[in-house]
């Protein structure tokens, strides 16, 4: 391997390092889903599911649950994208869906 190679590699390699720290710190930043029910900006359906999935802590359990409702997450993860502007809550909810999809 040149010396060419070897930092074309490591390049190759930080942009996942950034957007894994990234990740990290949006999924870092909870966000107060209550607050957006007082608003009026989500549903209490909305709020009691996505509620609901953050509780759930290991992969395997947010699986089960996308199993048995996942008309109901996806509705509320739509319905969240659609109505809520804030970016850091954006980039939250977002990252959530990247997650379930890995």
């Amino acid at each position: 391997m040149t010396k060419m190679d070897i930092r074309g590699a490591v390049d190759a390699a930080v942009p996942t390092n950034i957007i894994a720290a990234k990740a990290a710190e949006v999924r870092a930043n909870k966000v107060n889903w209550q607050s957006y029910l007082q608003g009026q900006m989500i549903s209490a359906e909305d709020c009691e599911f996505i509620q609901r999935f953050e509780m759930k802590r290991s992969p395997e359990e947010k699986q089960e649950m996308l199993q048995t409702e996942g008309s109901q997450c996806a509705k509320t993860f739509i319905n969240l994208m659609t109505h809520i502007c804030k970016e850091q809550t954006v980039q939250y909810i977002l990252t959530m869906v990247d997650d379930m999809l890995q």
